[in-house]
């Protein structure tokens, strides 16, 4: 488990959290696209979602900009419900360019999306459920494992981060879990800012990806049927 003291939250605050936290998904890995919002009504309850900034910062708990202006306040929700365990970002040797560095990747991404397919995603966010037996370092290489050999050894960068808080009772009030913004465009070369169709872009890709982290984090979870059902 997280060796940290529990952080006192407001009953109303983790009636909230609580709530949020007892939908989970019927799978231990989803993948989503990233899409800018094209025409149309787009509900600001999903204004975290419009860029790869936007998603980057958010995995992080981090405040900033992106090209549709301020976005939400995640460090606010950090203060509110401290989780974030551990962030990094793993990427080819080539990626540690200063033009790639920190946001400055999805900033690249999203601007590239203003002219080049726009309803292709700009990057993809991938949450993955953790085993909660295993303590943050087992966390840590369990990610690092699962992104080095199905993310970065096909050539895309990505940022990641694991959430996780445990109460004073030895249970969550968030349950562990990563997050991950992974590049769905070409980051370099001739082609920079151009969809690659060979990255996570097929049912069969993403389900390689799938079947990898069940391989991978599913063998951990002493009973992943009780743990998706408990609230």
């Amino acid at each position: 488990m997280i060796n940290a003291t529990p952080t006192p939250i407001s009953p109303a605050k983790l009636a909230q959290i609580n709530a949020l936290n007892a939908t989970l998904p019927q799978k231990l890995l989803d993948i989503t696209p990233i899409l800018h919002p094209q025409n149309g009504f787009h509900p600001e309850h999903s204004r975290t979602f419009w860029s790869a900034v936007a998603n980057a910062l958010y995995i992080v708990r981090q405040d900033g900009h992106d090209r549709f202006g301020r976005t939400p306040n995640f460090a606010a929700k950090l203060e509110a419900c401290p989780d974030l365990v551990a962030h990094g970002r793993r990427g080819p040797i080539s990626a540690d360019e200063d033009s790639l560095v920190g946001l400055n990747l999805w900033r690249a991404a999203d601007e590239a999306a203003q002219h080049d397919r726009p309803n292709a995603p700009v990057a993809w966010h991938v949450v993955g459920w953790l085993p909660p037996e295993q303590d943050a370092e087992r966390w840590r290489e369990l990610v690092c494992t699962f992104l080095d050999t199905q993310i970065v050894q096909r050539g895309m960068i990505v940022d990641w981060a694991i959430h996780a808080l445990a109460d004073e009772h030895g249970g969550w009030i968030k349950r562990p879990h990563f997050h991950a913004v992974i590049t769905a465009r070409f980051w370099k070369g001739s082609r920079i800012g151009q969809p690659q169709a060979a990255w996570l872009h097929t049912n069969s890709q993403r389900s390689s990806a799938l079947e990898r982290w069940e391989k991978l984090a599913g063998g951990e979870l002493r009973d992943w049927t009780a743990f998706a059902q408990t609230a």
